[in-house]
């Protein structure tokens, strides 16, 4: 079963953008592939520095350190079509590593990197729109 997580912007931000963009669509949609790109980016390296490694039982060693092995950032895929860009870990466990369980803390990854992009993404359409 595939979990999904979704952050949507603001309703103004929405509203606008619905009167803008056929005036600007190809400033639009280059925007758009900008932080797109750089949301993805954004997450990958968030998550170089959140999935450091956890400890695990291991059968006859006991505790034992275990590296990750990286496979959340290589399913960051970047999909880009008309006024819209995607950016989705495909592990299955990305919940999980995103908002905890009861039974490890959260690491969060792609909400920190949308808390960051998001403000130059408003702030590069506003001064299109002007």
């Amino acid at each position: 079963m595939a979990r999904r997580i979704k952050i949507t912007g603001v309703k103004e931000l929405k509203s606008a953008l619905q009167g803008n963009v056929l005036r600007f669509p190809n400033e639009v949609n280059q925007i758009i592939s900008k932080h797109g790109a750089n949301l993805q980016t954004t997450t990958m390296n968030n998550m170089t520095r959140a999935y450091t490694g956890h400890w695990e039982w291991q059968k006859g060693k006991g505790r034992v350190f275990v590296k990750p092995t990286g496979a959340t950032k290589r399913s960051v895929t970047l999909r880009k079509s008309n006024f819209k860009a995607e950016v989705q870990p495909r592990t299955k466990y990305f919940p999980y590593l995103e908002y905890g369980t009861r039974f490890m803390a959260r690491r969060p990854t792609l909400g920190p990197a949308f808390s960051k992009v998001e403000p130059q993404f408003r702030g590069d359409l506003e001064k299109l729109f002007k």
